[in-house]
């Protein structure tokens, strides 16, 4: 159409040039009116239309609901029929081990074995003395090097004394009247001996100075009537 009104438009700007508008043709004025009539019965632009088509096809929106929306409930499971017999317990089974009778104190205790004889150099003359008369040899070098004859015969006189004659539980100190020069030595019984043996543990006092030598045992007939009273 737009084409069309251009050419006529062409057609009568040089018609115009050459005529005046009463010598227009007919034909010319013909297709004016028809194109002016077309344009005045034509729609409005084609973009209007097809918008408005397209708003026509849209669904209305939904209005916001307050409620909120009903939550089905679940579906009875099944249940069987209900049978005339009652249901049958299942009675526990039994432990597949049984309980054992508590073992007898001290049955499986392994009896205590007699302490080992404690190493002596044979050179050094001092733990051969000491270990003559009872003392273990392992005390202080500088300690059996102190200990006078009379010293090392108190303390033999004093474990004999302790073993055959003193409890368990009881400590025996020899000498009773001593001279400040001499040592004094407590002897006491410590637990874990063999049955036939009395394990003992002496301490020298020597110049103020005060040592605990290692355990040592004494055992045979004597040591193990002592030790049962």
């Amino acid at each position: 159409m737009l084409r069309g009104l251009l050419l006529v438009m062409l057609l009568g700007g040089a018609w115009a040039l050459i005529g005046e508008p009463a010598t227009w043709p007919e034909w010319l004025l013909g297709k004016i009116k028809a194109i002016s009539a077309a344009m005045e019965r034509s729609p409005g632009p084609p973009q209007q239309a097809a918008s408005a088509t397209v708003t026509a096809g849209r669904p209305p929106p939904a209005e916001p609901s307050s409620k909120p929306a009903a939550i089905e409930a679940p579906s009875a499971i099944p249940q069987p029929p209900p049978s005339g017999k009652p249901a049958a317990t299942q009675d526990p089974a039994p432990p597949a081990t049984a309980a054992l009778p508590p073992a007898a104190a001290g049955a499986d205790d392994p009896a205590p074995a007699p302490l080992e004889p404690p190493s002596v150099d044979p050179a050094d003359i001092y733990q051969v003395r000491a270990l003559a008369v009872g003392l273990h040899p392992g005390l202080s070098r500088v300690l059996l090097a102190r200990l006078s004859p009379d010293d090392y015969r108190n303390a033999g006189v004093a474990i004999q004394r302790a073993v055959a004659e003193t409890p368990d539980s009881g400590v025996y100190v020899w000498p009773r009247q001593r001279k400040p020069e001499l040592a004094l030595f407590h002897v006491r019984f410590v637990p874990g001996a063999a049955p036939d043996c009395r394990r003992y543990v002496v301490t020298v006092t020597k110049d103020g100075w005060l040592t605990t030598a290692l355990p040592m045992e004494k055992c045979g007939a004597q040591a193990r009537r002592q030790g049962q009273r």
